[in-house]
Order: C-alpha cells, then structure tokens, then sequence
C-alpha cells in the first residue's frame, strides 16, 4: 500500500492561517535553509502593497490591519498595555510619523540646520563654525588687550602663526609669554584661548631691516643683521619692541650684553 504524503504548509505571521508552503517566499542568504519561507503569504503580500500604494507617506507596520490580525500584533509587550494618550497629546502628534517624534541631539539638530544634504564627517565639519560660535562668550576682545586672555587648565595659550612657505602650525605656550608677545606687537588675540602671531621669520627680517632702513643702531653704519636689545640668554624676545638692525661687528662684539654695558665700553 502506497503511503499518501502530504503537501508541505506553514502559518502566516499575519492572516494566522495555514497555507501550502508555495504561497510564501523563499528566504535568501547564508543562513536560509532549503525549506526555509517568510512570513507573509501571497495574499496578505498583495494586501500590504495595496495599502501602501493608496496612502501618501509608507505606512508602519502596525498602521496594516490585515484579516485575523490583532490590533497591536506585533508590538512589544510594554507598548501593547500602554494606556491611551490625552487630547493634547494626541493633537501635538497628530500626521507626525513616530520616527520623527524622536527627540533629537542638539548638535544633531544644529548639523542638519546647517548643512541639510550632507551626511556624517561632512556634515559635522560644516556645523562646526556655528557650534564654535555659540560656544564664544561675550564681546570679542580687542586684538592688542593681553588682559583678555584666560589661560587653560594648565596655564597654557594657543598660539597660531604661518611658516615662510604660508603652511600654517600652532602650538601652546605660556600665558606670561603670550601676554608679552601681544604686548610687544609680535601678535594679535584672536580669542581668549588663542593669539595669532603676526610675522613669519623671513617676514619678520624684512620688516625690522626696513623699519631701521638698514642702519645700525649701535654705530649708525649699514646694518643687515637684527640684535636683541635684551639678549634671549637674559629674557628677551623676538618682537618688533625687542629687535634693532645691527651691523656684523656690534651684533657679534654686544654679544649676550645689556645695552648700556655695552654702550658704555
């Protein structure tokens, strides 16, 4: 006696009712197994395209109420027993889908006001001005007030500046020396945190060659070399207020000297 086998059938998640297994769809992937079907029969398939194509905006998967379907099937437990809302609350999430009542990062927001067709790394980068705008408190400082700077943490300024090719670089520096450079005009403040020095070195030559008129200051012969009024090995700087031309000769015989000692000779 030949043995009657059966065809193959399977529940559908959202009708309930069992089906041959040739109204569902193959499952594709690695870890799809030969047998292996998805949830939804035909007819429920075409019942969901139907819905979706009649409405304006695609529809959620709750918001389908297909035969033999509960009305919260599918939901988490906690959202299923969740009591109804009140009429304000209704009205103030009335035609607003629920993805976009998720409350939102502000820099989130700041980003996507900013740039609105960027995405990721490119979108941050453009929301950065503005972000580093809000952050700045109050006025900004005159350029030549040292008295406005305010040190880190650790008591160190930003300093940015350009090399003699234009390539631009920064470094932290004491406060003290950031108060000297700006008052000795060798910088300018650019925000409480960060000064900008003015003159890169070949720029820095040319200028205090030019302002002395290639003359020394020592003996009133050409000049084409720059000396320190205050030697660095003592404290000095180089700034505009600390630097003069100077000849080979006085440049190398004042040495590490203080002006009138060597005045004096």
């Amino acid at each position: 006696m030949t043995e009657t086998i059966s065809p193959l059938s399977k529940q559908c998640a959202y009708c309930h009712q069992t089906k041959p297994v040739s109204e569902f769809r193959r499952r594709t992937g690695r870890r799809s197994k030969g047998m292996s079907r998805r949830g939804a029969c035909r007819e429920c398939r075409k019942l969901r395209g139907s819905e979706a194509a009649g409405n304006t905006r695609q529809p959620d998967r709750e918001d389908i109420q297909l035969p033999g379907r509960p009305q919260n099937a599918g939901l988490p437990a906690r959202e299923q027993s969740a009591p109804p809302l009140s009429a304000p609350a209704a009205e103030a999430g009335a035609g607003t889908p629920r993805a976009a009542r998720v409350r939102q990062p502000k820099q989130a927001k700041e980003a996507g006001a900013a740039a609105p067709g960027l995405k990721g790394k490119a979108r941050a980068r453009a929301a950065e001005p503005a972000r580093r705008a809000a952050q700045q408190r109050g006025p900004k400082p005159d350029p030549q007030d040292a008295s406005a700077l305010i040190p880190s943490a650790g008591g160190m300024i930003l300093m940015r500046g350009h090399s003699d090719k234009g390539r631009r670089w920064h470094q932290e520096i004491d406060h003290e020396l950031a108060v000297t450079l700006v008052r000795e005009h060798a910088a300018v403040v650019v925000n409480r945190r960060t000064i900008r020095r003015l003159y890169s070195n070949k720029d820095f030559r040319t200028y205090i060659l030019t302002r002395d008129n290639y003359t020394c200051c020592f003996c009133g012969l050409y000049g084409d070399t720059i000396d320190h009024l205050l030697p660095r090995a003592k404290g000095g700087h180089t700034t505009p207020d600390n630097c003069v031309c100077a000849c080979n000769l006085c440049n190398q015989t004042k040495a590490d000297q203080y002006v009138a000692e060597f005045m004096g000779r």
